[in-house]
Formats: structure tokens, sequence, C-alpha cells
């Protein structure tokens, strides 16, 4: 296995040649130490030459072509999903800018073209990804040594929009009223578990204990961020885990996924976030305060609802969140539970106060 580069000649004992690890291989210099450091710099000289060499090519390639190699590299080392999000960010970003543009042509002036033809019909969070995934192609490719520089880096993102939404019994009602029987479980569960949507669309039988009433999630967000990786467990109450054995009943492998669309087809995301989309309108849910309610909001519903009745630690081990703070971003408090503390405070305030106030 080659040794770390250090920048130097370094004496491999057994054969007497000063070695050095040059693209991440080892290569055998020469016995003289004063020769193997002349080779070592004509190495690398060559080395930037190509590297310079292939920047000339990628800067005359059209932005497509970078962006169809990083999705080969994406699609071969990350998962399917991670290749399906940067592929549909990076169709919107090319549609905006136009894909047969060339890398060298591209500029942050083109990144305020986008911002400004998406803005008012796109969230800041939406725009933010679009212009932070053009980013993130020219980052990979110097990484790789594809471009020697990232014309992009430094371009100021618009903030990403904070979600305050949670959603109202009755809205969530007129939401079961006009979705069908199979949009319906998804909604149910992201609501009795506050769940991501991720979790629930891609959940299979092999991760249902039907027995034990858990969904135990091998695969998560935060799996990652745990110094002892550990799944999730997600208890079901009980109207969720009598939908998810009358599911079972109907027939199903370790490997099937739970939540089928009308077709029998997992969802995905944006078949998801589509559906949601329509039955929104149909229900005639308007926007509050400039926020259309989606299916994260289940999420944050969960979470305001549950503060207060459990501990801030429980509650993050219920939603999946390795830090409180994360939680706290979840939980909003309406006008009504606000009035409520309000009164809480004044009756406290009462009680303490003197009966007859002090003269001025």
């Amino acid at each position: 296995m080659p040794r770390p580069n250090s920048g130097k000649p370094w004496l491999h004992s057994r054969s007497g040649f000063w070695c050095a690890t040059v693209a991440g291989k080892r290569v055998y210099l020469d016995k003289d130490y004063q020769v193997a450091c002349r080779r070592l710099r004509e190495l690398k000289a060559e080395l930037r030459r190509q590297a310079q060499d292939a920047s000339v090519e990628w800067l005359a390639a059209p932005i497509a072509e970078l962006a169809d190699v990083f999705l080969d590299d994406i699609q071969a080392r990350r998962k399917p999903e991670t290749h399906a999000g940067y592929r549909h960010r990076l169709l919107r970003a090319l549609k905006l800018i136009g894909p047969r543009t060339r890398v060298a042509d591209l500029r942050k002036f083109h990144l305020v073209r986008i911002e400004q033809r998406m803005t008012g019909k796109y969230s800041s969070s939406t725009i933010r990804d679009t212009i932070a995934v053009l980013q993130t192609v020219f980052n990979w490719a110097v990484r790789l040594d594809l471009l020697s520089e990232n014309p992009l880096h430094g371009y100021e993102k618009p903030r990403r929009q904070v979600r305050t939404r949670t959603i109202s019994p009755d809205e969530f009602q007129s939401l079961l009223r006009h979705s069908d029987v199979s949009f319906r479980r998804v909604l149910i569960a992201l609501r009795w578990t506050g769940c991501r949507p991720v979790e629930v669309r891609s959940l299979i039988w092999d991760w249902v204990d039907l027995d034990a009433g858990f969904w135990i999630l091998r695969d998560h967000k935060t799996i990652t961020r745990q110094r002892d990786p550990r799944p999730r467990m997600v208890p079901l109450p009980h109207p969720l885990l009598r939908l998810c054995q009358r599911l079972a009943e109907l027939g199903s492998n370790p490997s099937d996924h739970v939540f089928l669309n009308a077709r029998g087809t997992p969802y995905t995301k944006d078949s998801l976030c589509r559906k949601m989309s329509r039955v929104r309108k149909r229900a005639e849910i308007e926007p509050k305060a400039g926020e259309r309610l989606v299916l994260y909001c289940t999420r944050h519903t969960f979470g305001t609802e549950a503060a207060g009745a459990v501990s801030d630690i429980e509650l993050a081990e219920l939603m999946g969140h390795t830090d409180v703070r994360t939680t706290q971003r979840y939980v909003h408090i309406n006008a009504e539970r606000l009035k409520a503390i309000q009164s809480r405070a004044l009756k406290g305030r009462q009680v303490h106060s003197p009966t007859k106030q002090m003269p001025d």
C-alpha cells in the first residue's frame, strides 16, 4: 500500500530505491537521493501539464457534458436517490442557462439569471439548491483536476426558507378526503410517526417488526453522524400498527416496499411531491404567510404537538435527531397555544402579586 504523499522521496529499505507516492501509486525513482528528487520534480511537472491540457479540453466542452460525467461518478459511488436528486436539480439548472453553454463561458452572472428567473415561481430553498448543484459540479471537477479553478466559487446564494407551517386537524381531514387510498396511507404514516417522507417511501418489510410494534430503519439520514451507528427505532401507534398488519396480510416479501402508489410501485420523491400538490389543490388549502402546505409539514406538526408532553431529549429520539437544537426547529407555537401560555403566565403572576397596590 503506498504511503501518504509527503512531497519528498522516501527510502524503500528492501530495494534500496528512493520512492514517492504519485497519483496514489508508489513510484521507484532512483537509488541516488539527488537523482530521485530531480525525477520527482519532473513527474510533478508532467502531471501539472496533463492537468492543464485536460482543463483546456474541458473548458471547451458544453456544461451538459461535464454534468453527465459528474452524474456518472455519483451513480457509481452514491445511493440511487442521491443520483436522482442531483440529476433533477441539474436538469432544472441546465434548462435555465442552456445545456450547450461552454464550461469556459459560465460565470456568476449565470447564477444571477437563474435566481432572477426562479424568483416568484420557486421557494428560496429550491433556488438555493439549483445554484448549489452547479457549484458542486465545478468543485468536483477541480478536485479531480479536470478544471484548475471554480468560477462560481463565492457566489452568495439566497437563504434557505425556514419552514414554520403546521397542519391543522381540519386541513389534515380535508387532505384525507381528497386523497386516494394509497396516498392516504402515506399521510397517516407521516402524521402518526413524524418521520421524514423519504423514510416512509423507502420503508421495506424487512424493517417492520409487527410483533414488537416498531419500524427499525437500518438506513436513515443521521446514521453517518452517529458515533456508534445504530438503526432508528420508530414505535407504531395502534392505528398505524393495524394498518401495517392489514397491508402485511396482502402478502409481502422482505425487500418489498411497504407503501406503494395506486399502480403498485414504490413512490419516488418527485411523484410524492406532485401527488401532494394535486391533493392540496383539490382540498383548496391556501398558503399561509406565503408558505404552502407540503409533506414535510407533517413532521413539523408532530414536533409541535409533542413539545411539552415529553422532554427535549425524548422528542429528539422520537424524531431521529442527534442534536436537540435540530429538534427545536420543528417546534412552532401557534396563536392559540401562545394565548394559553400567556394565560398561565398571567395567572401565576396574579397568585404571587400583592393584594394591595403600593402607593405612588
